[in-house]
């Protein structure tokens, strides 16, 4: 065999096993990613499940903050249209319900609030504390 065709051999073996090796590569960091993300959320909810605890919730209720504009004020009702609530809403105009420790004597239509919700999943979510942002 003639050295270059040696040459030529050698490398497209080293050209298909380093090809292969980063497909394999590649393909196992995607995997990783995956969970890293699920682990993620999982532990931001544990996170909001301490936090909604630590402010005297029942076990398994979350808690959330949010910034937002208050739209309209009914006695056991308030429209706000917020930012992204990380793990619960996109940012949009929602109507949460109000839970009787609530201050929302204070809210006023167009005025901006922090707001904090509880609850164990988006049906039940319940607006518990605001101050003005």
């Amino acid at each position: 065999m003639p050295v270059w065709q040696a040459v030529l051999l050698l490398n497209l073996s080293l050209a298909v096993g380093l090809g292969f090796g980063y497909g394999v590569w590649g393909q196992r960091l995607a995997v990783l990613e995956g969970e890293f993300k699920t682990v993620q959320a999982q532990v931001e909810r544990l996170e909001r499940e301490r936090q909604a605890c630590a402010d005297g919730a029942r076990v398994g209720e979350q808690q959330w903050e949010g910034q937002g504009i208050v739209r309209a004020v009914y006695p056991r009702l308030m429209l706000i249209t917020h930012e992204e609530i990380a793990g619960l809403l996109p940012a949009r105009t929602t109507g949460f319900r109000l839970a009787a420790s609530a201050n929302h004597g204070e809210a006023s239509v167009g005025k901006p609030v922090r707001f904090w919700l509880r609850g164990t999943g988006s049906s039940e979510i319940v607006l518990v504390k605001m101050e003005p942002w």
